[in-house]
């Protein structure tokens, strides 16, 4: 199966006079543990851990994190240890996405959303460092530098397979895999479509760390005419689904039976580009979207809003 594969625009949101052809880079399907960006993103805070010989390795995520499920399982193929610390209380019967992560050997523990919030500055954090000798802390997501790096590094590997797109799209959570494509030179011009409510603040984010990545500290004001933030495709916030996107959803399943998009990230922004299609707002003629993973997030929603369920998706209904 190839790793670029053409999307189907259903005809409620085909535009009569535009000619726009959009692509997908199927970036769940590059890594059997951690899919999509996950890798990427863990790529270099993995190697710092081993060079500082870490005994052990440790983030935060919620109940449903993407992030944590693919933690849990890159850590098996090393010596170090894993602790998870968890937005909320734990309760009796484990998430499916916590089960997998202690099933993996991670150790979890509960956090307050206060604790989460000031995250390594958190007196938990402190805590655990006095219970545990030699934690590697990755920041939420595998953000921060090293995370951004891993995933200029990916830019180069997505760009190698297909040079011919004027545009990226991706999604953004923390901003760490936008901030990493936009900090490669070998990345078009790049939409970043935010998953989260009220996050027009993050553009600057994005902006900040790619300069930091970038090789030749490309200035920020240069960086920015590259990119084009959306903070308006949140469909109600973090984690929700709009009625609107639940339609999209079931319409683009018909049209598309061999693609899956994740109920988080990349439903949404395909859903805000092929709106703007529709209006006619989309400026370019050849448009990739890049797939950051995260299907087993779809273990976290009812059956009834799962346009896949038919495909069973990791066996959970």
């Amino acid at each position: 199966m190839s790793i670029i594969q053409p999307l189907h625009i259903p005809t409620k949101w085909q535009h009569p006079h535009a000619s726009c052809e959009l692509f997908i880079y199927r970036g769940d399907l590059e890594h059997p543990q951690a899919p999509g960006n996950k890798w990427h993103k863990l790529k270099y805070h993995l190697r710092e851990a081993k060079r500082i010989r870490a005994r052990y390795m440790a983030t935060f995520g919620g109940p449903y994190s993407n992030h944590l499920h693919a933690f849990a399982a890159t850590l098996r193929d090393t010596e170090m240890a894993g602790i998870a610390v968890v937005r909320g209380e734990l309760q009796p019967r484990l998430t499916p996405t916590l089960y997998d992560v202690a099933n993996a050997g991670v150790s979890l523990w509960p956090c307050t959303r206060q604790d989460y919030r000031l995250a390594e500055q958190s007196e938990l954090v402190s805590y655990l460092n006095g219970q545990y000798e030699g934690i590697y802390w990755v920041p939420e997501g595998g953000g921060g530098v090293l995370g951004a790096k891993g995933c200029q590094d990916w830019a180069a590997d997505i760009d190698y397979l297909d040079s011919e797109c004027d545009a990226w799209v991706v999604s953004a959570g923390t901003g760490t895999t936008a901030a990493g494509l936009l900090a490669s030179e070998k990345t078009p011009y790049l939409h970043v479509v935010s998953a989260l409510k009220g996050a027009a603040a993050q553009a600057d984010e994005i902006l900040s760390l790619a300069s930091l990545v970038s090789e030749d500290q490309t200035n920020i004001a240069a960086l920015e005419e590259r990119m084009t933030f959306h903070s308006d495709a949140h469909e109600g916030g973090y984690a929700k689904q709009s009625q609107a996107l639940q339609q999209f959803l079931r319409l683009f399943t018909d049209a598309n039976p061999a693609q899956q998009l994740d109920p988080v990230y990349t439903c949404k922004t395909l859903f805000h580009v092929m709106n703007r299609i529709r209006d006619g707002k989309w400026p370019h003629k050849r448009t990739l979207l890049i797939h950051t993973g995260g299907l087993q997030g779809w273990r976290g929603y009812s059956a009834a809003l799962n346009p896949y369920i038919a495909s069973s998706l990791d066996g959970e209904k």
